[in-house]
């Protein structure tokens, strides 16, 4: 609840740094995006991986800046996390008012991945070519 509260505090006076596709960093606090896996960037299993990884990256940072920059409004809701989450929060994006996970999964650099409460889907192997 108390980081909670930071987020929502922070989101009022400075803008996210990404760490990956798929995690933000808030006031110090990092914080999972759900709804969608981006690929590994920091435990990438093959060369594809990583830069698949790189490019989610790339994308999640270009709309932060368009963001702080006031072209596209990005929002997020935190939301619970459905399984033990390394300390992060969770919370779903949104750009413009649509889903942040349609738009990655979209340009390829996500896959859908909707947890439930104690279970979570395999994740893709982003090492086998399309």
């Amino acid at each position: 609840m108390i980081k909670e509260a930071i987020i929502l505090a922070a989101l009022a006076v400075s803008s996210p740094t990404v760490i990956d596709g798929d995690t933000i960093r808030i006031a110090g606090v990092s914080v999972r995006l759900t709804d969608y896996d981006a690929p590994e960037l920091f435990s990438a299993k093959c060369p594809r991986e990583r830069a698949l990884a790189m490019k989610a990256r790339q994308e999640l940072g270009a709309l932060l800046m368009l963001a702080e920059a006031g072209s596209i409004k990005m929002t997020y809701r935190v939301v619970p996390c459905a399984f033990a989450n390394y300390g992060r929060l969770c919370a779903e994006g949104s750009v413009d008012g649509k889903p942040l996970a349609a738009h990655m999964i979209k340009l390829g650099f996500a896959s859908s991945y909707t947890c439930r409460p104690g279970w979570c889907p395999p994740k893709q192997n982003w090492c086998r070519a399309p």
